[in-house]
């Protein structure tokens, strides 16, 4: 990465200490500070594919969840849940300790289900197949003077929103419907 000719003063993500960043992506003060964020980064992780396998044990057929798989299927908190038990606003049985169960029916009803996130195998391949034909794609060149930008925008456009790009030869081919949806969003 280019180091930054500026003094370029941020806060750090982390510890949120102010500090001159070496370059212009610089977001952690130190090699500490960017080592702990990876391991939050991680353990994230990690508790999403737990609530996702609890999700996914549940079977669709049974009338009555308990509150930690109504956490997990839902999103919402164990505060709330209790809450809304307390208030009458959500029918629950109690078996006993640790053993309060909630209607299914009525849960749905009040909270829409938490969609799972799809993993991204590569981030190379493109999700839509396009066809990088001269009628359906313009080069790097075309869409600089189009839109009136340089080309080394038009790179760093394409690398941040990751739009595919094909070479064929000493040209840079992009699909036309993603450029013009992102340099003329009005269309």
């Amino acid at each position: 990465m280019p180091a930054s000719k500026y003094k370029l003063e941020r806060k750090c993500e982390m510890c949120g200490s102010t500090f001159f960043a070496k370059t212009v992506y610089s977001v952690y003060c130190s090699k500490r500070c960017s080592e702990a964020a990876y391991r939050a980064k991680k353990r994230e992780e990690k508790k999403e594919q737990h609530r996702q396998e609890l999700a996914n044990k549940v079977p669709q057929e049974r009338p009555y969840i308990s509150i930690a798989e109504a956490v997990a299927m839902f999103g919402i908190s164990r505060d709330t849940i209790y809450r809304l038990i307390r208030n009458g606003n959500l029918p629950a049985v109690n078996l006993g300790v640790r053993l309060t169960r909630i209607s299914r029916a009525h849960i749905e009803s009040m909270f829409p289900l938490v969609e799972q996130k799809q993993q991204t195998t590569s981030t190379s391949q493109p999700t839509n197949s396009y066809n990088f034909d001269a009628s359906d794609s313009y080069t790097i060149g075309e869409v600089s003077t189009k839109y009136s930008v340089s080309n080394s925008t038009v790179y760093k456009t394409i690398r941040k929103i990751g739009i595919p790009t094909c070479q064929k030869g000493k040209f840079v081919f992009v699909p036309k419907e993603e450029i013009d949806r992102v340099f003329n969003p009005s269309k």
